[in-house]
C-alpha cells in the first residue's frame, strides 16, 4: 500500500543565504514525520512534504515557524 503525503508550500519573509537555505532543509528532514523539505532561497519559499499519519498540518507549520518569519501558506495538498 502507498503512502498518502501530504505538502505544504508557504513564503517565508528572511531566508537570508543559500547555506540557510540548506540548514533549514536539514532541521526540517530531521522532524519526526517530515520526509521531505525544500527550501528556495531566491524565492523565499518553503516546501514540505510529510506523513499526516505522524505529524498534522499545524505541528508542520510550526516547525516552519520556528525558522523564521512565515508570511502566509501557497498552497496545501
Amino acid at each position: 500500500m502507498e503512502k498518502k503525503y501530504k505538502e505544504m508550500k508557504l513564503l517565508a519573509d528572511d531566508i537570508t543565504c543559500t547555506s540557510c537555505a540548506g540548514d533549514m532543509e536539514i532541521i526540517l528532514r530531521d522532524t519526526a514525520g517530515i520526509v521531505d523539505a525544500a527550501v528556495n532561497y531566491r524565492e523565499d519559499t518553503i516546501t514540505v512534504r510529510y506523513d499526516p499519519e505522524i505529524i498534522d498540518r499545524k505541528k508542520v507549520y510550526v516547525a516552519v515557524r520556528k525558522l523564521g518569519t512565515i508570511k502566509k501558506i501557497l498552497s496545501e495538498s
